[in-house]
Formats: structure tokens, sequence, C-alpha cells
């Protein structure tokens, strides 16, 4: 029998704009929420993303620009100048300019979820794939679960990067095979905007397989032109990553700049084997990829990692197109431009589970990140770029029926054996002592989720082989083929959108912080150590509420604050009565009744939480107490003496209780400071006294009282950085580190005024730097438009 005759590829009479709104639709089936004003955060945006970023926009709303210094956590740490605090330069930062920060932060979700799948549709057309298609690995990339599910643990920088990754591979596609010089520039803008997320890791791994598919058009496209040597794209494509580098050159280069002063420097507790390989994807979870139940979602996981808040779902159907689509992409010669993409950054993704690693940590600042894992986006993209061609053969009847029930009998087998059972005997045997109460709790659920996946294989199989015999044909056929990916994807990713109240109910004030914030800044506040679990408080809640916290969450803080209180996360030494006067702590929360603190006296508790508990995680357990110091604290206060010591002996000399801390300051022996004085066993108190005149973030002004013929040292409650900057009667005067990690600076006799000001003057250089090569990409854009193609493009 002769089979009918295959139809016309269909598209809508604008095929662009449907395209569009289909994929606006598709986020709504996750988004939905937010049109009834929910805030849709991770974890880490619960604990720390919201704080950072309402900071921002509140400074930037309060002095027209970004701030450069945040004092609220961690004893001071830069803001601008280190990687962690958010999307700072980033466009979804304007956002929140103009609307209220949890919306801000709710749409810049929303958005690259929908620039997901406009992005790699716009891919598709450049390769040249047909309508349907293109709309069909649209809808696959944006709901890969590498991409999406990027909600739950709140890590929208991940999200941004992945969203532009498939415009990077578009961009070079348009200068390289159609000679575009716009692709170039477009090209250009990618990278400087990846950079300028708060993943630069992600972006690092972009330009990696940007690298890879350069070289990939220039030698060994099909497509590619034969008038020019190959060098020659190859050598513009580097000019714009440097380009796209500047563009971001005044984040990145002050970070490069300053990571020698965090845990993430040379010698720090962030780096080494352990550190680097820690959060990578083991082996074994692959099988996630078609059945994420497998390993456990959320709070169910009891693979390797000490937790996970993604999934790594490609999608039952996705993959059963991918299959179907090798054929073609070998053809087109996709199989090797992509799959050796894809191959690298499987393996890069494994992290220290395959001996792969070894070699990659010899990469160029591979050595000071982790969460290797995070690279699967760069394998979810040629999936999808697979399963859109096997979509597009699909939809042409030239995909063989055979292959597509081997491809659909292999999923649904996998659905069988966990409906049946038998994959539980295997998670066992892979869990290891510590997860096993877990990996056996989780069996209901992996029953489950293979049921769940016998139905996607029964019902999206029926779409598919109905398409493939020709029952269903033209629009109705690449609607339902969308619809059966999107269903599919969405019956998994849906579990990690976490949503909550609004910000104004979800962080509202509490009697603890209404009563911090009735004390004029500044001050800080003492939340009970996590390790002890008797935090109120978690991670940098507090400072959201615009109260300065002692300890929070980052990441790139001070080294020196890290060691000084004992540990990055231990902070052995932090109940140590000389850190509190250190660092002026005004307030101690803890989450229980303590008889006694010495110096302190309870005002508040136990403060009850009942409402929050199941609404949001900002607090740790149901009830807080709060101390207040009953002396007031000393922001800035001035020492009489100073000793230099070597390095190793400060922390130890200060933790002792007989050190003289109002008498002595300590500075490395490497320091160029003079200290007189420091001979004297008991030196003689000073009449000068110090007077906090002005304050805010990175900014202050001290008055002085008092005389003394001697040289005497002021001490300031914040973290000292090279970009401190002082005056003394309005002459510039150096600033050192005191104490070990503490900004001061030596006061002359008659001394009457000091001023500090955190600003960085490279910050300010790269700035000018940014803009520049910002208007050089868009200079390229602009001229591609107007310059003839070279061939057909």
């Amino acid at each position: 029998m002769t089979p009918p005759e295959a139809p016309e590829s269909w598209q809508p009479r604008y095929p662009a704009f449907v395209a569009a709104v289909l994929f606006v639709l598709v986020a709504l089936t996750i988004f939905y929420p937010l049109f009834s004003g929910q805030f849709l955060a991770g974890d880490d945006q619960l604990g720390a993303g919201y704080a950072f970023r309402l900071f921002g926009a509140e400074m930037h709303k309060a002095t027209g620009s970004i701030p450069q210094w945040n004092p609220f956590i961690l004893g001071g740490v830069p803001f601008s100048a280190v990687v962690g605090h958010g999307d700072i330069f980033y466009p979804t930062a304007w956002l929140r300019w103009f609307v209220p920060t949890d919306l801000g932060m709710t749409l810049g979700f929303f958005f690259h979820i929908i620039l997901a799948g406009v992005a790699m549709y716009a891919l598709l057309r450049g390769l040249k794939l047909a309508w349907g298609a293109a709309v069909v690995g649209g809808v696959a990339y944006q709901l890969s679960g590498i991409v999406a599910s990027q909600m739950s643990p709140g890590h929208d920088g991940k999200l941004f990067v992945s969203s532009m990754a498939p415009l990077a591979f578009l961009a070079l596609l348009r200068a390289i095979r159609h000679g575009r010089l716009a692709g170039y520039g477009g090209f250009a803008l990618v990278v400087g905007l990846a950079i300028l997320s708060p993943q630069v890791q992600m972006a690092y791994y972009l330009m990696v397989a940007s690298g890879i598919w350069t070289l990939w058009l220039a030698f060994f496209d099909p497509e590619r032109r034969t008038d020019r040597p190959g060098w020659q794209p190859v050598a513009l494509a580097a000019v714009a990553v440097l380009i796209g580098v500047g563009i971001a050159a005044v984040q990145v280069i002050p970070i490069l700049s300053h990571t020698q002063y965090t845990p993430r420097g040379p010698g720090g507790p962030s780096v080494g084997w352990e550190y680097n390989t820690a959060y990578a994807m083991p082996i074994e979870e692959l099988m996630t990829t078609i059945l994420p139940q497998f390993n456990g979602m959320l709070d169910g996981y009891w693979g390797q990692n000490f937790f996970k808040s993604h999934t790594e779902y490609l999608g039952a159907i996705v993959v059963v197109l991918a299959v179907l689509g090798v054929g073609a992409a070998r053809k087109r010669g996709l199989l090797t431009g992509l799959g050796i993409i894809g191959a690298l950054f499987l393996l890069v993704s494994f992290g220290g589970h395959t001996p792969f690693y070894r070699l990659w940590i010899l990469m160029p600042m591979m050595s000071s990140v982790r969460a290797a894992g995070m690279a699967f986006y760069l394998v979810a993209l040629p999936v999808c770029v697979w399963a859109a061609l096997g979509a597009e053969r699909l939809l042409r009847r030239e995909a063989s029926g055979k292959s597509l029930l081997i491809a659909l009998g292999v999923v649904g087998g996998v659905a069988l054996l966990g409906v049946a059972g038998l994959l539980q005997g295997v998670a066992t045997s892979l869990a290891s002592a510590e997860t096993m109460a877990t990996a056996v709790a989780n069996a209901p659920e992996l029953r489950a989720g293979s049921l769940r996946l016998l139905l996607v294989v029964l019902l999206g199989g029926g779409v598919l082989i109905a398409i493939q015999r020709g029952i269903l044909k033209q629009g109705l056929a690449v609607a339902l083929l969308a619809l059966v990916v999107a269903g599919d994807n969405w019956s998994i990713l849906h579990h990690f959108a976490k949503w909550y109240p609004p910000a104004s109910v979800t962080f509202a004030d509490d009697e603890i912080t209404t009563a911090m914030r009735k004390t004029p800044l500044p001050f800080r506040a003492l939340d009970a150590p996590p390790r002890t679990g008797a935090n109120v408080y978690i991670q940098s809640v507090l400072m959201g509420y615009q109260v300065p916290q002692l300890l929070g969450y980052f990441g790139m803080e001070s080294k020196y604050f890290d060691e000084l209180m004992g540990g990055k996360n231990e902070w052995v030494n932090i109940l140590n009565p000389t850190f509190w006067d250190l660092y002026a702590v005004k307030y101690f929360v803890v989450n229980q009744d303590v008889p006694s603190v010495p110096g302190y006296h309870k005002v508040l508790g136990p403060v009850s939480f009942p409402h929050l508990i199941g609404r949001n995680a900002r607090v740790n357990g149901l009830a807080g107490f709060l101390y207040e110091r009953d002396s007031t604290p000393q922001w800035v206060r001035v020492v009489p003496a100073a000793a230099k010591v070597p390095e190793d002996r400060i922390v130890p000399t200060i933790i002792d209780p007989r050190f003289p801390l109002k008498s002595f300051v300590l500075y490395p022996d490497t320091s160029s400071i003079v200290s007189g004085g420091g001979n004297q066993t008991a030196p003689a108190p000073t009449s000068v006294k110090a007077e906090l005149a002005k304050w805010q973030p990175g900014a202050m002004t001290v008055k002085l009282s008092g005389t003394d013929t001697r040289t005497t040292y002021l001490m300031v409650a914040e973290n000292w950085y090279p970009d401190w900057k002082a005056t003394i009667d309005g002459e510039a005067v150096q600033t050192h580190r005191a104490d070990f990690a503490l900004l001061s600076v030596a006061l002359p006799p008659g001394a009457k005024e000091v001023t500090f000001t955190y600003d960085s003057t490279q910050y300010h250089q790269m700035m000018w730097v940014s803009w520049a090569c910002a208007l050089l990409a868009l200079g390229l854009l602009a001229a591609g438009r107007f310059r003839p193609r070279t061939n057909d493009a």
C-alpha cells in the first residue's frame, strides 16, 4: 500500500507573533499566580536574594546610583565588586527601580522563561527548521528542567544565562554562515549580558560552548562559506568576546581584583578539590532526565549531593523526538556541531564523578567554582535542537515508525519497571547509609512518578503515532505535538514553583524587627549562629529589614572576617564578648530563653511566629527572644596604642580574655603603619573621643574631640577593604586593616575630623569601559542592519 503524501509544512499567517503568544501562554501555566499578587521566591531568595535586591533598589532610588558597599551582613562587604548580590547591572535590576522588588524579581523569572522559548525558536528558524518544529523545540527548551526548575532554589542568574544561550548560537550562525556583521554585535551583547547576570560561571560555560560552535561553523559546517579563510570569522568572534567582556568590565574586573580578599582567594576555605566538586551531577542521576522521581524530587531527594532543589528533566516526549532527530542532525552536521558541546558539558556536569574533571579544573578560574551540575543546560540545548529536528521529521512523515515505536518502548519499559517496583531496588542499592531512609521513604513517589511516565508514553506516544501515520495533519498536528511536550514537562516543573504572599506579608515586620528598627543606624544584631540551631532568622533575612547583622549568608565575604570569627560557617569565636565589642553588637537574637547574657538584658520574648510557619521560611522555629546591650555600643572608638605582630598571632591574641582591647590595636607585621607606643605594657588612656556624626552605607564622618600628643588609632566597626578611602581634616590618608579584619586609620595629634568613603577607582574606570563597549556592540548591530548580506541567508 502506498502511503499518502506528506502534508506541506504548515504555519500561521503571522508565524513569529503566534509563536511568541504560545510561549507566553506556556509560561502562564506556571506563572498565573503572579496576577493575584503572589511572589515567586526560591529558597535562596527568601533567605538572602530578596534582601540584597531590595537594598540595591532602595539605595538607587535614594541616591541615584548603584551602591558600592553593603554594611548589613558579615561585618560589611563590597556590594558591586563581588559575586553573590544578584543582578546588580543586569537589566532586570532596572525593573526594581519602578516596581516593588518582589514583583520585579517575579517578572524577571517570567520574562526569561518566555525568552528561553523565543530564543530557541529563533535559533531553530535560523537553522531553517519549519515553524511547527521550531515551536515544539522552543516549548521543549523553555520547560526543560535545568532551565525552568531554577525557580525553586531562586537561581535567577542561571535562568538568565540559559535563556540567552540560543541567542548566542543564533548570533554566531548569522555572523559566520550568513556573513552578517550584526551577528558579531549581537553575540557581544549576549556575552556581556551573560557575564552581568549573577552567574558568571554559567557565562563562562557559554563562552566555551560558543567557541566550539564558532569552530564548527567556520570549518565544518556543510553550509559554510568557501570564499574566505576560516580563521577570519574565528578572529571576529574572538573580538566580539572581548567586546562582550568589556561590556561586563564594570563588574567582572573588580570581582577579579577582590576575589583575593574572599574565601575563594588563595588559601581560602572555598577552594580545593572537595569544594570544586561539590554539587556536581552524579552519573546515576541521568535517569532523572526521564524519571526525576528516581532520585527523589525536592525534599525527597536522596542522591549524593547534600540537597537538590532543581531537576535535569528533559521530558520523555522530548527525548523520543530527539532520538527521531538524530538522523536529520547527522545530515545537517548538527550531530557533530552540537554533539561535541553536549558531550563536553555532560562530562563537566558530572564534575568529580569522572576523571575528566581533573583536566577541566585546569581551565582558568575553574579552581574557584563549584556546582558543575549547572553546565547541564548546554546538554539540554542540543537535545532540544535534535528534538525539533525529530518533530520536523515527524510532521513531514519522514520519521520511521519502527524507530518511533522502539524509542517509546524503551521509555515505556522504564516506566513499567518503576510501576512494578523493580526500580526501587536499584535506588536503594545506590543510596548511601546516610540517605537510605530517604530513598526507602521515596518509594511511593517513585512508583507514582513511573505511573505518570507511563501515562505520558501512552497518551503522548499516541499523538506521535497518529502524526507519523498521517491521522493528524497540519495545524492540529503541530498544536497537539506542542501540547504533549508542554503537558509532559509542566507536570514535573510546576512542583518547582514556590509561591508566597507579597513581600509586604511574607516579610512583614514582627515584634523583634520592629523593636530593632526603632534604633537609629548604625548598630549590629547578632542572631545565634545557625550551627547551634538557636538562630531565629535564616541567612541574611534581617538585612531586608535594614537591620545590620553580624553574620548572614553570602559566600564572598571577607576572608579575614571569617578567620577572625573562627572559620567560615563555623563561627567558633562568635560568642566571645570581644567580637561583640569590635563589631558594635547592640542586639542578640535567639530562639530560646537564655538565663543570662552578660552585658545584655531581655527586652522581648517569647515572640511567637505561628502565622509564618508553613507560609515562608524566613524564621527558624516558633519563638524568638531579643536581648539588648546595657550600654551603647561604639561604632567608632579611639585606641591609644598599636602593636605590629605576625599575622597568625593576631586572632589568638584577641581571643585571649587578658588582651586589653581598649588599650591596644593589633596590625599585621607586614602593615605600613607606624605603631607608636606598641612597646608599652599599659599605655595611658587617651582623652581623644570619637563621635559618629554621619553614617550611610559606604560613607562616614567622624568628629574627634580632646587632645593627645601621641599618635592614636581610630577603629571602625566595619570590615577593611582596600577601596576604603579616608581623609583627616581634608587630607587623604591611608586606611589599614586592624585587629585582623577591621577598618582603621592612624590619627595624628590634633586631628578633628575623619571621613571614610568606600569608592573603587577601578569601578569608575571600568564603568567607562563598559559603556564604550556596549556602544561599540550596538554600533556593530546597527551597522549590520544596513550592510547587504554577502550570501544567501
